[in-house]
């Protein structure tokens, strides 16, 4: 059964501000010493009060020079997170337009250009050299779009970098 009783706030007061006993009147050292909730209130409340002042005597602070290095040092890493965000969705995005654009590719390509171009690689590769006849005959094999979408891509790589991290 829990009870309460109506002195217990004057002595959580004392208590806290370090009255109780010794500065504390005589009337309220009397109640606490005949009424049982309070006494076990003292009990509890004293350890809790104990623990509290252990507790500040013990907490090391760091000096305000090492707290305010500190914060800035977070504040910088925080804005280098948030400078590479947009950075990182375009790096992102490019990877995934590469990987369509070469799904693309492979699927455009008729089945007769696959067939010149392995010929040409099992012409190109022993040779380990390239030359500027093998150039053109790969370049005779693919079709003209494929050429343009490659030449677009390699333009508009370095546009998009540059956008990307140029100061605002």
């Amino acid at each position: 059964m829990i009870s309460e009783c109506g002195r217990e706030q004057d002595l959580l007061d004392a208590l806290s501000a370090r009255r109780w006993p010794e500065r504390c009147e005589e009337e309220l050292c009397a109640h606490v010493a005949s009424c049982a909730v309070c006494a076990d209130l003292v009990d509890v409340a004293s350890a809790f009060l104990d623990d509290r002042e252990s507790a500040w005597r013990e907490a090391r602070v760091p000096p305000s020079g090492v707290v305010w290095w500190r914060a800035q040092l977070r504040a910088r890493e925080e804005a280098a997170r948030a400078a590479g965000r947009p950075l990182a969705f375009i790096q992102g995005v490019a990877a995934s337009l590469a990987v369509w654009l070469v799904v693309a590719l492979v699927r455009t390509v008729p089945a007769s250009y696959v067939s010149v171009f392995r010929a040409w690689l099992r012409e190109a590769l022993p040779d380990v050299a390239i030359t500027v006849p093998d150039v053109a005959r790969l370049t005779a094999a693919l079709p003209l779009s494929v050429l343009l979408l490659v030449g677009a891509w390699l333009l508009l790589t370095p546009i998009g970098i540059y956008f990307a991290v140029k100061d605002e």
